[in-house]
């Protein structure tokens, strides 16, 4: 029922001829069984004859309400069939979807872009999918002519640029096939996605399909333009900090900016996530901070310094962990400023942790500046090679630095020098 009415269901040429092929049989069935008995009387042919015509009319709608069922049971079936169809359908759209989204956000920007095209080929059957705006970023089945197919993107795309609007192209010879769903980001249309092939169209469905995977790109754009205006703001917030700590520690900004580069460099080649490597990046430039609170004669004493000066010095991780903290930085961020003077073997300060307890940023942290620090003129000694500093933390693998992160930041040292650090 729909809106309050009950649907009827009109008598169709099939139930006639049913009833009709029913009814004569009914009759010749009757008509043959009163010749064979002989035995009916004038008297009684009205009744004999009425009570055929009652035989007739109720097989024929017998009949009927038999054909009408089934042809109602064969409706439903087919409207079951349509339905799981497109729920399957739609099901495998949302994975595809989803499968996207994660590459999107697991990967480079660059390398999530070209592994979505490159599985779009297999899930729509296409020969090319690309994504073309002030570039081109395409992607072939086996065997297709590269060239060719970037030429049908192209055109593809600037039709769909004119006309705001996805495009859906099955030429009337069956050549070529494509579909295409603008790009917006920020409301701007600035790419546009491409499916072709050659030979037959593309599914019902696929364009949805296509259309949702545009919304992942979109989104993943969205967020990165999003993150880069972040990071602007907060690499200005970094740089005004970084500024603060060189009023007290003359170059502390380059000397930062190293221990970062080295940082960063170690903290890929262990294969870390890129949030985590961002952390790692933020912390390597403020993990001094809280030298803020250290007195400026401790920090420039070109001698020795007492018991209770280092005492005192010691206590910068503590107070740059509490600034960090203040400032609302990631946890990460804070605990690695508090941790990054700790030793493996349980000497450091300011908590005594050993091993594993230190977090990893920490341990590579402490490597990278202990290296920085070794190489850099000091008030109380000069600086030492870039070999000897290496030397220097071999030596103390094992006991104040983690050994792993010592063998790993030796490659991150080599890579770095032949990039001209």
């Amino acid at each position: 029922m729909r809106g309050g009415v009950t649907p009827t269901r009109q008598v169709t040429t099939l139930d006639v001829a049913a009833w009709t092929a029913v009814g004569l049989a009914t009759l010749a069935t009757t008509t043959n069984a009163l010749m064979a008995i002989g035995t009916i009387a004038p008297s009684e042919l009205p009744l004999t004859a009425a009570s055929a015509a009652v035989m007739i009319v109720a097989g024929g709608f017998a009949a009927m309400r038999h054909l009408r069922a089934v042809g109602r049971a064969n409706e439903a079936a087919i409207a079951l069939a349509l339905a799981q169809g497109d729920e399957a359908s739609a099901r495998d759209r949302l994975a595809f979807a989803r499968h996207s989204a994660a590459l999107m956000a697991t990967l480079p920007p660059d390398e999530g872009v070209r592994a979505v095209l490159t599985e779009s080929l297999t899930r729509f059957h296409a020969q090319a999918a690309a994504i073309v705006g002030k570039e081109v970023a395409l992607a072939t089945a086996e065997g297709v002519d590269t060239a060719e197919a970037e030429a049908a993107v192209r055109g593809l795309a600037l039709e769909t640029m004119k006309s705001g609007r996805s495009v859906t192209v099955a030429d009337s010879e069956g050549q070529t096939a494509a579909l295409t769903a603008p790009l917006r980001v920020g409301g701007e249309m600035r790419d546009v996605v491409v499916l072709w092939r050659h030979g037959h169209s593309f599914r019902t469905g696929d364009l949805d399909g296509l259309s949702l995977v545009a919304r992942i790109i979109e989104l993943s754009s969205e967020n990165a333009a999003l993150v880069d205006e972040v990071r602007g703001q907060l690499d200005g917030t970094l740089r005004m900090v970084v500024d603060l700590v060189e009023q007290r520690l003359p170059d502390y900004g380059a000397y930062s900016e190293r221990v970062s580069r080295y940082a960063v460099t170690v903290g890929r080649l262990m294969g870390m996530p890129e949030d985590e490597i961002e952390d790692l990046r933020v912390t390597a430039l403020l993990h001094d901070i809280g030298m803020l609170s250290v007195p400026e004669a401790i920090l420039t004493s070109p001698r020795r310094l007492t018991d209770e000066e280092m005492a005192e010095l010691r206590g910068h991780p503590v107070h740059g962990a509490a600034l960090t903290r203040d400032a609302n930085f990631p946890v990460r961020v804070q605990q690695a400023v508090r941790s990054h003077h700790e030793r493996v073997d349980g000497a450091g300060y300011p908590d005594g942790l050993v091993g594993d307890a230190i977090p990893t940023a920490s341990r590579i942290l402490s490597v990278c500046d202990a290296f920085v620090a070794l190489i850099s003129d000091r008030p109380h000694r000069p600086a030492v090679s870039a070999p000897e500093a290496l030397e220097t933390l071999r030596a103390s693998a094992g006991s104040h630095y983690d050994a792993g992160v010592v063998e790993m930041f030796v490659e991150a040292q080599a890579e770095v020098a032949a990039e001209g650090a």
